[in-house]
């Protein structure tokens, strides 16, 4: 993981970075960054501003700067905790070439001094889901001038405040996530994290039945009070329509609702008024269940750790349940998600009302065709007939048999670009290292 973060860091884009502190992170990152000024001759003026959630964090990344950066003369100053504002700014106004700091501590120190930054390149947000205060951050990057500067956030969880800063500061970031590994070994914890006596269902959904089976299980559970999550908004508006057209009381939220409507809707269900919450497009790390006697995974997650969320509402006594409706496309999350937790979730079967009404649509159809063959033959005997006199039968074709309905959609992952192999460069930090070791 650190390898693959030095790597991205190289290319300049923005990056959100998907990963624990356990995973080190900063190793990646900083490293790149040391590497990158080492190679520069100029070292005076600021060219990375790196914010840490709280000061010990500031103080951490500090001394690991100070501890690689020494070797190639790299100044920075640490601005973190309720220090003499005069002094910090004296210390900033001295272009120090890494600033490390809380977000509320630089953003007073810019905007008592009014200064601005002309030569950052590189503006890191470290623990970035332990960030409460948004606006100090952004008040930080307006205040960077260089259009070319790189925008990282390093955050282990995922949040609305989170996304709704990823929009606010980065450029088509890119998202990176633990690598293959990482995942699996994360993945192993969820055996331990999800109890084995929770009740997990899911149901094999045919092909176009995810609505009607949704529908045909309510209706067998009327007295539940039913979360349902969903993987876009669009799904959710439209399922909110579905149980709104049948007569069931539901409301539903996602991550465009403001925070007025947003509570108003979610309060309608904590308090009872309404019998289904739809969630789309949101994590269940964001939803503050207080009761409910189910959740039902409309759209499996494509994440281990999702699934593990979602679980844990239940663990926490919060719902008794947890049904996954996997139609075709979610088989491989579904497996993912088994291997992980080590067993199966148990299999209910399609309820029968659905069964019922597939078993009336094959008859109908096959009726339908008999019919139409029958009119075919008679219309094709009343031609032979009439023509009978005229000209010879014509011998008869084989025609192939066409395959029915629609030809069935794939779902390849598309990867974008590559790179040709580039050479080692010895230079620079990187380069200091393996003379040093060799």
């Amino acid at each position: 993981m650190q390898k693959k973060i030095f790597n991205e860091v190289e290319t300049g884009t923005d990056l959100v970075i998907n990963t624990t502190s356990e995973d080190k992170p900063e190793l990646g990152y900083l490293l790149s960054l040391l590497n990158s000024i080492s190679k520069s001759d100029r070292r005076q003026g600021t060219r990375a501003i790196i914010l840490a959630s709280d000061a010990k964090r500031a103080k951490e990344l500090d001394e690991w700067v100070w501890a690689i950066g020494y070797h190639a003369g790299i100044e920075s100053a640490c601005l973190a905790g309720e220090g003499d504002t005069k002094e910090d700014l004296a210390s900033l106004s001295a272009g120090p070439v890494i600033v490390i700091s809380t977000p509320k501590r630089l953003a007073d120190i810019l905007e008592t001094g009014r200064m601005v930054f002309r030569e950052v390149e590189k503006l890191i947000v470290d623990q970035a889901d332990q960030i409460e205060d948004w606006d100090p951050v952004e008040i930080i990057s307006k205040r960077i001038i260089n259009s070319k500067c790189q925008k990282i956030l390093a955050a282990a969880k995922d949040s609305q405040a989170l996304r709704d800063a990823e929009e606010n500061l980065l450029t088509d970031p890119k998202l990176m996530t633990p690598s293959e590994k990482a995942e699996a070994k994360k993945g192993n914890l969820t055996q331990d994290v999800i109890k084995k006596d929770l009740t997990q269902y899911y149901i094999n959904v045919p092909p176009r039945s995810k609505i009607s089976i949704l529908m045909a299980h309510l209706d067998e559970n009327k007295k539940d009070t039913v979360v349902i999550f969903a993987a876009s908004r669009r799904t959710a508006d439209r399922l909110y329509k579905i149980l709104r057209k049948s007569g069931r009381r539901a409301v539903s939220v996602h991550d465009k609702v403001d925070e007025n409507t947003f509570k108003q809707r979610f309060g309608m269900f904590t308090d009872g008024n309404v019998q289904h919450l739809i969630v789309g497009e949101l994590s269940a790390n964001d939803i503050d269940l207080e009761h409910a006697t189910k959740v039902i995974n409309y759209d499996v997650p494509e994440d281990v750790n999702e699934y593990k969320l979602r679980a844990e509402l239940v663990g926490d006594g919060k719902a008794t349940k947890i049904l996954s409706l996997v139609s075709k496309q979610d088989r491989g999350d579904i497996k993912e998600i088994c291997n992980s937790l080590g067993y199966a979730p148990k299999e209910l079967p399609v309820p029968n009302e659905i069964k019922e009404q597939r078993s009336s649509s094959k008859n109908n159809g096959q009726s339908g065709k008999e019919k139409t063959k029958s009119r075919s033959k008679s219309n094709r005997g009343s031609k032979k007939d009439k023509s009978k006199s005229k000209q010879k039968k014509a011998p008869r074709r084989n025609k192939k048999s066409e395959p029915e309905g629609l030809p069935r959609p794939t779902f390849d992952q598309l990867s974008g670009g590559r790179k040709g192999k580039q050479k080692e460069e010895k230079s620079g930090v990187i380069g200091f290292f393996k003379k040093l070791f060799s």
